[in-house]
Order: structure tokens, then C-alpha cells, then sequence
């Protein structure tokens, strides 16, 4: 039996603790929440027992999972490398380019699996793409576009979530996961240029905005908005352009591949999503693989991806995509 303890008892905390609860031979054990109401609460519905720090929690489980506030991140995966324990922590890696080199220090040698909340790597869509992608489809690629608008944002300035010096706004926490996709399918990144509103506060409600291009090491540009506001439209668009035609993926559960001269075809999720690499759920819940596909790492004692390595490369991106923005200059990756 895997004990499992989560801390951060929000929406993320009670995804993982709902999709735990439908895995065999994982029991969810303890929890941590610097709200305690948030943590009774917790309690009540899953069982697990309430710890008073992430330090205690660490020391009682086997796996720690981290779903607190995006600039706490750091504390929880601290707390389980110092215990010895694996560790999952949701995205974004952390929300300071210090804390990324702390992460560099903490985690050098750091030997069991860890695994970062990067979940539409784990959606059959995705994996499918993936796969086509490297079946040569659309043969080499050339361009992809992000559109990525939120019209129904409700958060107000006493959330954590709508303070830019917390959260990282919608390019921390929207962006990084289409970040993480596009180092996934193109490779290193190489530059950034962004332009972006940043949460700013003078704003008499929260919202945000970043245009922003991603040149890769390879040549492939990539062009990315995202939006939070109160009114207007909400989706999920990539679309990925080729010599020879373009992948598309949206928030439907088929893709769209057009060539020239003949018409655009649906592509139904197949069994192409088992053929790329360390996904074995096959579930049409995200989050449910995510979960499934660690605790079998975990088992297994062997690495998780997405893990460190791609912690690292997306926090890189995105926070060279915040840094360009809050300067207005093109920010160089290393």
C-alpha cells in the first residue's frame, strides 16, 4: 500500500484526493493546509489525518503531494526531499527565478521519482498528437499558434491568485502547461519576446493578458495569448503548421489535420496514444492518468516524466516570457 499525503487542500488538493481514492493499493493518509477550517474540511471527506506542518507530513507518508498556492511550491517539495520521499508537485515549478536555483541545489541528487502537474501530457488527445507529430504528418514543422482565452475569470485582489508577485498571472499558471507542450514537441527554447498586462493592480478588477512568441533552437516559431477576463469568449486552441499540412487540437476530444486539396479530417483518439513513451492510463480523465501513470513510477522505483528535466525547461520559458514582458525587451534562454 502507497500512503499518500497532500499538501494543499483547494481545488487541486481535492482533484488529487477524488482521482487517489479510484487507484488500487493507494491510500490517501495525511494532509496539510495553513487554513485549518480548509484542512478539517479535507478530513472529513477523504479520512486522511491532519498534520501541522509539511515537514510532519513528509515524515508519515510515502509519497508527498503538493497543491498549495504557486510561490509555496517550494516548501512541500523541501519537505519530501529532506525525507527521502518521491514527491509530485503541481505546476508552476515555483514562481521565482531564486527558488528555480534552490530547486538546482535541493534536487542534484535527489533519487526518487518526482513528477511535475504538467496533466495534458497525460490526455489521450495529446499523446495522439504527439505521436503524429512524430510519425512525420505534417512532415517538418514550421509555426504553431496558442490561443488560449479564459472569459469567465472571477478572482478578486484578496486571492493570492490575482497578485502577479504570487501567482505569475496567466503566464505562470495558464500558459506554462502550453509552455511545457511545445518544449515537448519542438525541442529547446532559444528566445522570448512577450508584452503583457500582467495583473496589473491598477486595473479597478483582476485581469490579465500576454501576447508572446517562443523562438526555438530549430527555427519552429511559436505565437501564444492568453487571456483572464470577466466577459467575452473562453477556449483552447493549438493549432501546429507543417510543410505538409496542420495538427489542431482544441477543447473537443478529436483533432483536425488539413492538407492541401482535400478536406479538413477528423481525427478520432486511438490507440496512437499508446505509443508515446511512459503513458499507460488510458482513461479520458487527465488528471486520473497523471495520477495512475505516477503511483505506477512509484512502484516501479524508476524516474516520471514529465519530471525535473521539464520542471526546469518550462519554468525557464515562462519566466523568461514574464521577465521579457516586465522589461520590454527580448529575453535570450540559456
Amino acid at each position: 500500500m502507497i500512503e499518500v499525503g497532500i499538501i494543499g487542500a483547494g481545488r487541486l488538493g481535492n482533484t488529487h484526493a477524488g482521482n487517489l481514492a479510484k487507484i488500487d493499493g493507494v491510500k490517501l493518509t495525511a494532509v496539510y493546509d495553513i487554513n485549518d477550517e480548509k484542512s478539517k474540511a479535507f478530513q472529513e471527506k477523504y479520512g486522511p489525518a491532519i498534520c501541522s506542518s509539511p515537514d510532519e507530513l513528509a515524515q508519515k507518508v510515502d509519497v508527498v503531494i503538493v497543491s498549495s498556492p504557486s510561490d509555496c511550491h517550494i516548501e512541500g517539495v523541501r519537505a519530501a526531499v529532506k525525507a527521502g520521499k518521491a514527491v509530485f508537485t503541481e505546476k508552476p515549478f515555483c514562481r521565482f527565478a531564486s527558488q528555480a536555483e534552490e530547486y538546482r541545489s535541493l534536487l542534484k541528487d535527489f533519487d526518487k521519482p518526482f513528477g511535475i502537474g504538467f496533466v495534458r501530457r497525460h490526455m489521450l488527445k495529446t499523446r495522439t498528437l504527439k505521436a503524429m507529430l512524430d510519425d512525420g504528418e505534417i512532415g517538418r514543422i514550421r509555426f504553431c499558434n496558442v490561443d488560449l482565452p479564459f472569459g469567465s475569470f472571477q478572482r478578486m485582489y484578496d486571492d493570492w491568485f490575482a497578485d502577479y508577485k504570487r501567482s505569475g498571472g496567466v503566464i505562470l499558471d495558464m500558459l506554462a502547461h502550453h509552455i511545457d507542450l511545445a518544449n515537448w514537441f519542438f525541442g529547446p527554447a532559444k528566445r522570448v519576446y512577450a508584452q503583457g498586462l500582467l495583473l496589473d493592480p491598477k486595473q479597478e478588477l483582476p485581469s490579465d493578458y500576454v501576447s508572446a512568441t517562443i523562438t526555438y533552437a530549430n527555427g519552429i516559431i511559436v505565437n501564444m495569448m492568453c487571456n483572464w477576463q470577466r466577459f467575452g469568449r473562453s477556449g483552447e486552441v493549438m493549432e501546429i503548421y507543417g510543410e505538409k499540412g496542420a495538427l489542431t487540437m482544441n477543447s473537443t476530444q478529436t483533432l483536425q489535420l488539413a492538407k492541401l486539396g482535400v478536406p479538413v479530417k477528423e481525427i478520432e483518439i486511438d490507440e496512437k496514444a499508446q505509443s508515446v513513451g511512459f503513458n499507460n492510463a488510458s482513461t479520458g480523465n487527465g488528471f486520473l492518468n497523471e495520477m495512475m501513470n505516477y503511483m505506477d513510477a512509484v512502484r516501479a522505483g524508476r524516474k516520471f516524466t514529465p519530471g525535473i528535466p521539464e520542471a526546469f525547461s518550462s519554468f525557464a520559458v515562462a519566466e523568461a516570457m514574464m521577465r521579457s514582458a516586465e522589461t520590454n525587451q527580448i529575453v535570450e534562454i540559456n
